[in-house]
């Protein structure tokens, strides 16, 4: 017994104080790669400064990230980021999307664990001070999802005559949920170390499983249908088939990408490793 406490009490403090630690901020830009707006691989600020007001908000990106290097040239980075993505298609070059005119906007969160290596050996104590870096790694995310209420009717006067000859008159409304998903983050970036302190710029690419990131894509599911009694079924069906096709737009059999671009400065703590055989 007393073997065992001895033997975890030595890989803690191995690890706690025999390699070296990074804790620190991440801070950037975000786009998505759908079927709204730029299709860009690369585009941390989607939209225009000047045209923002037309959605209200810009991208962004930010979170916390810690990281455990394994040795000189090997580590491990836990993320937790939350980003705001938007989209328009009034920037975007295509004129078919221009005409379309749809706008988006939604909320990420992420939590992933990446493992980096880097092509100098910057986290050796008399290494280099600056190295390359890729990573690749996996992890989840939430995001909001659009879910609609049609009501059909007939459609009434001031009064609440139905009017003559009677048509359908529909009123739709727009609620989010929370989805969660799995992720597989992979990209890369250039380290610059200066005493205790890294500070790093990356580009990060995200794939994910579904086509709904800029609302491009709702399923049946997503709709709940009120009718009122006595309206013309054939109609309804015909009306409700229009609007579900009218919220899925672009190309359906690719799945979105989310893209987070931007800096990062983490402080270096603990005894600086030795990595000796």
């Amino acid at each position: 017994m007393k073997n065992i406490l001895f033997l975890t009490l030595g890989l803690f403090f191995t690890l706690s104080f025999g390699q070296r630690h990074e804790i620190g901020v991440f801070v950037g830009g975000a786009n998505v790669i759908g079927d709204i707006g730029k299709s860009n691989y690369i585009n941390p600020a989607p939209v225009p400064y000047f045209t923002a007001e037309r959605i209200g908000r810009v991208a962004y990106a930010f979170g916390g990230i810690y990281r455990f290097n394994v040795n000189p040239y090997m580590g491990f980075r836990f993320n937790a980021l939350f980003s705001r993505v938007i989209g328009a298609d009034y920037s975007a070059p295509e004129q078919y999307k221009r005409r379309r005119d749809y706008t988006y906007k939604n909320n990420i969160w992420e939590a992933s664990i990446v493992f980096e290596y880097n092509f100098l050996n910057i986290n050796d104590y008399d290494g280099s001070n600056h190295s390359p870096f890729i990573f690749a790694g996996f992890g989840a995310f939430m995001y909001d999802k659009l879910l609609y209420d049609v009501n059909h009717s007939f459609g009434r006067d001031e009064f609440g005559v139905i009017i003559n000859p009677p048509f359908i008159h529909t009123e739709i409304e727009s609620s989010s949920e929370k989805q969660t998903m799995f992720t597989m983050p992979f990209g890369a970036g250039y380290k610059y170390k200066y005493r205790n302190f890294v500070i790093a710029a990356e580009v990060g690419f995200r794939y994910t499983k579904t086509d709904n990131l800029d609302f491009s894509f709702s399923d049946e599911s997503d709709f709940t249908f009120t009718v009122e009694p006595g309206l013309n079924p054939d109609e309804v069906n015909m009306l409700n088939s229009n609007i579900i096709k009218s919220r899925q737009v672009g190309n359906t059999s690719n799945y979105d990408w989310y893209v987070f671009t931007g800096l990062t400065l983490t402080y270096t703590f603990g005894r600086p490793p030795c990595y000796c055989n």
